[in-house]
């Protein structure tokens, strides 16, 4: 009878070994993940959630420099996700929070071998979101592309970007969050079956151009090898704040707070609640018309040259590409096709949109034309009736064609930011780059769902999200043959395939029949990714060519 109850317990202590395993961060201690399975496939693998890389960022250390993680004591569960870090939320998904965020998880299929890495850094206007699998399931990756996935957390809005321009605050604390979590990655990963030396950074809206951000900084040498950029870049007009400083002194008179100096009113800030300043925020509505047309409020900026800690960004992006002091590697840049669709409901909540245009013509130039409409009134009319030709049949925009609109405005906040980006790192690296435009229209496009636009042609902003993640309020059945599920195997495998290879079609089959040609400024090849694969030349038939027209005529300074 001892035998068998001795049997038997081998076996209780074996089966709980295999689905609840151990693993020891050298720096750290022991963490305690789970053995879980994807919904859809069934297919199983090991999760290590709530992973703190970063001690909490509260106190002294609130609008700092993260510091490394010290570790802890005994064996650390690993089953639940960490705090999402403080957000007033988007959509109504994961708004609270707290201070105490610094957290990543790791999912992998094994915890011995030498798998490719993908780290995903999350979108939400950088005010918003989490890398929790509520929305960004790994399973697809882990199973369809045997590669290893991190998602992590940085800190969001004021406390995450809040920047005096000065030594008091020198800003750019979310964005440096992610370097401490790349180090992380970089140093710890082995330990969890992946390579640190074959490391993709990818991400979408915010999160991408967050990536892109990681390519202008030396703070992030040597911790990553691709990147992936989807909907931004630090060139789109609403991704970097020129004057925090004013930006602070605004959000100061939103609070109450009366200072006598920056440092006076950074201290003030670090006494408050951090809910205090999560509610004083701004919002979409917020914004000046056209929204996007300029930053937001708490987006990366330029640290002052006598910052206290080391600086992320130490001078404006243009600047840094025209310098040639970026990163360089293999990339994919891309877009959705009709990114800001959403703002047909902008225009069914603000009806003073389109009379804004009309009074004002300088809405049509992008800001990085830079043209003072007070002292070059003749050139901001002669792009505005370019625009107007291009986009509105010589008028303006109407609440009866709001399509035009959001078309005019994805090419706004989006499209002409990454064409740009693409051709400025094509002439300045030999890697290659690979472009794209995500125009498939099926039945996993649920923000369009969501939303209600089905009416509309094209994939909206983070439509893209759902054909790579296991999201988990969606688990649409599907057959094999639906067109959206052949569209996501499409997305997986391009994607990890870039990870492997730095190629994301190095071979053709059924599922890939096309090659992916890289980008060159001759050919401006893309691949327009639909029901079909196919390679084309100039996204939109060359609607951007005008925008680049005007930019290289008012402000060559410009790169590309």
């Amino acid at each position: 009878m001892l035998r068998w109850f001795l049997l038997i317990g081998f076996a209780v202590a074996f089966a709980v070994g295999q689905d609840r395993p151990i693993v020891t961060i050298p720096s750290q201690g022991q963490i305690q993940g789970i053995r879980t399975s994807s919904g859809i496939t069934q297919e199983p693998y090991f999760a290590f959630k709530g992973i703190p890389y970063a001690e909490p960022p509260v106190g002294p250390l609130r609008f700092r420099n993260p510091v490394p993680h010290r570790g802890w004591t005994g064996v650390r569960d690993g089953s639940n996700h960490g705090n999402t870090c403080p957000s007033a939320g988007w959509f109504g998904l994961e708004a609270g929070g707290a201070e105490d965020c610094l957290f990543l998880n790791v999912y992998t299929r094994a915890l011995t071998g030498n798998r490719p890495v993908m780290v995903w850094i999350h979108g939400g206007s950088f005010t918003g979101g989490s890398g929790d699998s509520f929305i960004y399931g790994p399973d697809f990756f882990i199973n369809d592309g045997n590669v290893v996935v991190v998602t992590i957390n940085y800190r969001l809005g004021a406390l995450g970007f809040l920047s005096t321009n000065d030594p008091a605050a020198q800003g750019n604390w979310g964005v440096k969050d992610m370097i401490e979590a790349m180090r992380w990655v970089r140093t710890n990963i082995v330990h969890f079956g992946g390579n640190p030396n074959q490391i993709t950074v990818f991400g979408e809206s915010a999160g991408s151009v967050a990536v892109h951000y990681l390519l202008l900084t030396r703070m992030g040498e040597g911790l990553f090898n691709r990147a992936i950029m989807q909907s931004g870049t630090s060139l789109s007009p609403w991704a970097f704040q020129p004057d925090p400083m004013n930006e602070a002194r605004k959000f100061a008179q939103r609070i109450g707070i009366v200072f006598s100096s920056t440092t006076d009113l950074v201290n003030q800030l670090r006494n408050l609640p951090f809910q205090t300043l999560v509610d004083n925020q701004g919002g979409w509505l917020d914004l000046d018309v056209p929204r996007g047309y300029q930053s937001f409020e708490f987006v990366p900026n330029v640290e002052p040259v006598n910052s206290p800690e080391t600086r992320f960004l130490t001078a404006h992006p243009v600047t840094l590409m025209n310098t040639g002091n970026v990163l360089s590697m293999p990339m994919i840049i891309g877009y959705t096709s009709v990114e800001s669709l959403f703002m047909v409901r902008e225009q069914l909540i603000d009806s003073s949109v389109p009379a804004q245009f009309a009074a004002n013509p300088h809405f049509y130039a992008h800001p990085s034309f830079n043209l003072n409409p007070a002292t070059q009134q003749a050139q901001v009319n002669e792009v505005a009736t370019s625009m107007r030709n291009i986009y509105f049949r010589g008028g303006h925009p109407t609440h009866e064609e709001r399509f035009n609109y959001t078309q005019f405005m994805s090419d706004h906040h989006f499209a002409y930011g990454a064409d740009r980006t693409i051709r400025y790192h094509t002439r300045r690296q030999t890697q290659p780059i690979y472009y794209y435009k995500f125009d498939f229209d099926g039945s996993l496009n649920m923000i369009k769902r969501l939303l209600l636009l089905t009416a509309y042609p094209g994939a909206v902003h983070a439509d893209d999200i759902f054909y790579m993640f296991d999201v988990t309020r969606f688990p649409l059945p599907m057959l094999p043959t639906n067109a959206a599920a052949l569209t996501r195997r499409r997305m997986v495998r391009m994607w990890t395939n870039f990870a492997v290879f730095g190629d994301p079609t190095p071979v053709t089959d059924s599922l890939i029949p096309s090659r992916w040609s890289r980008y060159t400024i001759a050919g401006e090849e893309y691949l327009d990714i639909t029901e079909d694969l196919t390679v084309k030349s100039a996204p939109y038939d060359g609607r951007l060519q005008p925008w680049h027209a005007f930019q290289s005529r008012f402000n060559p300074s410009y790169p590309g």
